[in-house]
């Protein structure tokens, strides 16, 4: 399994912004962080989200990540094999879902009004 660590520099190397991923689904986990939740309240629904967010960028991610691989970019291989073997349940996924929410709550925090689209793309967009 991929450490915390390597499955962050990883997801880095993403390009959040077009990852196809459902804003609505990604709505409550970004408005618990929004609200400060307690972290276990995070982490719960962390793991929903996952689960929902992942048959709509699985392709996408998993493409992405062997795009990675076949550039020799480090922890890239080891990304494919947590990814392939856990699904939505891997320390990728939750990497990526957690930062792409995590964007949603920055624009919940911000004080003035939206001058551009959502960070996240709506589903099928």
């Amino acid at each position: 399994m991929i450490d915390w660590k390597a499955a962050e520099a990883i997801v880095e190397r993403l390009d959040l912004g077009t990852i196809p991923a459902c804003s609505l689904c990604l709505f409550e986990l970004a408005w618990a962080m929004h609200k400060r939740r307690s972290s276990s309240e995070i982490a719960a629904t962390l793991t929903t989200t996952c689960d929902w967010v992942w048959m709509e960028i699985d392709a996408e991610v998993e493409a992405r990540l062997a795009r990675l691989g076949m550039r020799g970019v480090p922890h890239a291989a080891e990304a494919v094999r947590d990814v392939r073997l856990n699904a939505w349940r891997s320390r990728v996924v939750r990497v990526l879902v957690a930062r792409l929410a995590r964007r949603m709550a920055d624009e919940l925090d911000s004080e003035d009004p939206p001058t551009r689209p959502a960070a996240v793309l709506p589903f099928g967009a």
